[in-house]
């Protein structure tokens, strides 16, 4: 069993037919393809072509140059047969497109050609991000860290946020308003995926794209409206309040999943953004760090007394010398210590497929930040 999946073995004249089979889907699949390339190179853009780009699409959805091909014959079709059917048949699309994802949800032509046959229903006054969002959340509750849904999400929610604004009084408190609750949302919506699963870099990458705007859409309003003054006051009043919110909600991940990726990336980029550190006093930024500092010395430690060897954990000692090395920028000290090179000697030994990577910021050649 792989994956959840039984192994199934076949006999020996199960193998023979199924051979048999495959050799003749595999043969009309090469007809249908050489086919298709001499129709694209005669430049024919006909409703046939158009449903034989389905046929190859349906048997290999990752057929980048056919779905080129079927965005070229739609084009050429649109004078002939009107925006009325054109609309028709982009919206058919987006329910094929749909359908495919579902077994192949992370395939980069399947999610541009959906987006491209919403901007060509946009262009017409016919789409419907609202539905389009809807159907974005429900992929990314199939799969929850899937990067493809996210970063569909986010062209989404910026077309809603377009959207909203043009159907909108023209006034910049009006459009700071509507901006800032479309994005608490989306703040929500990562913070609970999070809450579901720490491991997910996704919705950490997504949250570290709202941040910011949203402490900016909170100061352009000249009221914040009741039912997000709780957030206003908890989390986004200042960057420091904000910063140690951030800071607690990873503690937990830290520990949970010591080797998880996610939780240590986005450690750095809070104790290292501008966004943060420049409004940060400086007496208060040193503390944050050592706090941290404190905090991932002593996991580190728990994690080597874990070890058959006590080696340190490889993720730990990274952040330590990450954190050691902003300690001593922010305090005008020495970058390579010799504390800091004994901690890269060790990560030569205990990550050695970044061997060269530490040899070199050993020697002052690579930065280590």
């Amino acid at each position: 069993m792989q994956h959840g999946v039984q192994r199934v073995n076949l006999s020996q004249e199960a193998k023979r037919l199924k051979l048999e089979r495959d050799a003749i889907k595999t043969a009309n699949y090469r007809q249908l393809t050489a086919k298709l390339f001499k129709l694209r190179d005669s430049e024919v853009y006909t409703i046939e072509t158009f449903n034989e780009t389905t046929q190859i699409l349906l048997l290999n959805p990752e057929f980048y140059t056919m779905w080129n091909y079927r965005r070229d014959i739609l084009i050429h079709l649109r004078p002939t047969i009107g925006d009325n059917d054109y609309v028709t048949y982009l919206n058919k699309d987006l329910k094929l497109v749909l359908d495919v994802l579902k077994r192949y949800p992370k395939c980069y032509w399947i999610w541009n050609h959906r987006r491209w046959c919403l901007f060509e229903l946009e262009e017409l006054g016919k789409v419907n991000w609202e539905y389009e969002f809807g159907v974005v959340s429900k992929l990314l509750e199939m799969d929850e860290r899937n990067y493809h849904g996210w970063q569909y999400r986010r062209v989404v929610v910026k077309n809603i946020e377009d959207f909203s604004i043009k159907n909108s009084e023209n006034s910049k408190d009006s459009e700071a308003l509507i901006l800032l609750n479309i994005n608490v949302k989306e703040f929500e919506y990562t913070t609970s995926k999070i809450k579901k699963n720490i491991s997910n870099f996704s919705a950490f990458h997504n949250r570290s794209k709202l941040i910011p705007k949203l402490f900016q859409y909170f100061k352009q309003v000249s009221v914040v409206p009741d039912n997000l003054k709780e957030l206003h006051e908890k989390v986004f009043a200042n960057a420091h309040l904000l910063l140690v919110h951030e800071l607690e909600l990873i503690k937990t991940g830290m520990y949970m999943d010591v080797d998880d990726s996610s939780v240590w990336l986005y450690l750095r980029w809070l104790l290292s953004d501008s966004f943060f550190v420049e409004d940060l006093t400086k007496e208060v930024y040193i503390s944050i760090l050592k706090e941290q500092l404190s905090i991932v010395e002593e996991l580190n430690q728990l994690e080597k007394e874990d070890h058959k060897d006590h080696w340190d954990h490889c993720w730990c000692l990274k952040t330590i010398v990450f954190i050691k090395v902003l300690l001593a920028q922010a305090t005008d000290s020495d970058i390579l210590s010799e504390e800091i090179k004994s901690h890269l000697n060790t990560l030569t030994v205990i990550d050695p497929l970044r061997k060269a990577k530490y040899i070199e910021q050993i020697s002052g050649r690579a930065k280590i930040v």
